[in-house]
């Protein structure tokens, strides 16, 4: 080998190349060959997944088990309900259509969700094996058994949780009567230097265009609720990160939601006059929004109006049908939930939902939704609620609890 001349050692790929070059099917079928040993490997990793992700049920259900409770002794709540207030309550929405909703956006979500996955690792990942670098993706990333049974337990308690929160909301009239909001109006004058929150933005945002892209944007909320929701149901890259949102999005709602809203419970201005009976301040900007949406579409006009009909369905032959709620606002505090979330991953995706933050308070006002009070009781309560969760899962004795002694050292603070 040492007395080897150089000009008598051949490059492998002159080697290969001139073996293309004689029988190029045979680097073909080699090719392919490795392509198809490869597929099959995987083949088998993936029949082998179901025996895998059974082994993770418990680890998923130990991690959750604070976000199952609060949801647990939520549902006992809206269960007593009936016997505390000592009459028969028939919900009209019923759990099945709520779950259903849920359930089918949620296999589109995954089903679209892995196949984006596979495309792109089939892509990036190839390097001439695209099949097999999309499977090893769903194998190795999509497929974990945390990231399935972590969806498949919140996409459970989802249906459930929001259900039962709209029982209890709907049972609000019958809890406490709505009489705070010519108070919460006169705070909000009072706040904003002797002028309602909507005569100042008029000026701005009283042009049709903008009405009606501020209306989109508010129905839009639901989507990006669902969006986010399902994005930290199935996250996995922070999961002490991803269980501070959970909670904090269930608690809003239950705590903001349902107790705030009885224990300050509020119309807002649209309904101000119903509620009321006095003197209707907000009777201008309805005159404005009205005339506007006959010429750009005001999506939350109608809408307002089918919550109205909703509400004095309620009481009536033992029926309960909805309700309205003003004070806090849960699609602020929702809003800066996300924009919480989201700045916790992403500095940049932080900003946009910074950016919907502002547009849906701005909207919430112009709107004839809320009082702006409203929605700076719904960010500072949504602000408090994500630091005390943060703490509370990152407490060492609730972090061992919840992944065990060995992600200990993994917590970091808030």
């Amino acid at each position: 080998m040492g007395n080897r001349r150089p000009e008598e050692t051949t490059p492998l790929r002159e080697v290969r190349f001139s073996a293309f070059l004689a029988r190029p099917d045979l680097i073909n079928s080699e090719s392919n060959m490795a392509q198809s040993v490869d597929l099959k490997g995987v083949s088998r990793r993936v029949a082998a997944l179901p025996a895998s992700l059974a082994m993770g049920l418990g680890a998923s259900l130990r991690e959750h088990a604070l976000l199952i409770a609060i949801v647990v002794v939520h549902l006992l709540v809206g269960a007593a309900m009936p016997i505390l207030l000592g009459r028969p309550l028939h919900f009209q929405l019923g759990l099945a259509h709520v779950a259903g909703l849920i359930w089918l956006l949620g296999f589109w979500s995954v089903l679209i969700a892995a196949v984006a996955g596979f495309a792109a690792a089939s892509i990036r990942r190839g390097r001439g094996r695209p099949m097999a670098a999309g499977f090893a993706w769903l194998r190795d990333d999509f497929f974990r058994k945390d990231r399935i049974w972590g969806g498949i337990i919140v996409f459970a308690l989802l249906p459930v949780f929001g259900w039962n929160f709209a029982f209890l909301k709907a049972l609000l009239p019958l809890l406490h009567s709505f009489d705070w909001d010519s108070t919460l109006a006169a705070w909000d004058r009072g706040l904003h230097f002797g002028r309602q929150p909507w005569e100042w933005l008029q000026p701005a945002l009283g042009f049709p265009v903008v009405t009606s892209t501020l209306s989109l944007i508010y129905a839009l909320w639901f989507f990006v609720l669902y969006a986010v929701n399902a994005w930290q149901a199935f996250a996995r890259r922070d999961p002490v990160g991803r269980m501070q949102y959970l909670l904090c999005t269930t608690l809003l709602w239950a705590v903001l939601g349902n107790v705030g809203g009885i224990l300050l419970a509020s119309g807002g201005p649209v309904y101000y006059g119903r509620l009321t009976g006095l003197p209707d301040p907000f009777i201008p900007l309805f005159q404005y929004l009205d005339a506007a949406n006959g010429q750009w579409l005001n999506f939350s006009r109608k809408i307002q109006e089918v919550v109205w009909d909703l509400y004095l369905v309620n009481g009536h032959d033992d029926k309960i049908a909805g309700s309205i709620s003003a004070m806090p606002s849960l699609h602020i505090a929702s809003a800066c939930g996300f924009y919480l979330v989201a700045r916790a991953n992403n500095r940049w995706l932080g900003w946009g939902f910074l950016a919907f933050l502002v547009l849906m308070l701005l909207g919430s006002v112009h709107l004839g939704w809320h009082y702006a009070i409203d929605g700076y009781a719904g960010i500072a309560g949504a602000i408090a609620i994500w630091w005390g969760c943060g703490r509370l899962v990152r407490w060492p004795v609730m972090h061992r609890l919840l992944w065990g002694a060995k992600h200990h050292a993994a917590a970091s603070s808030p």
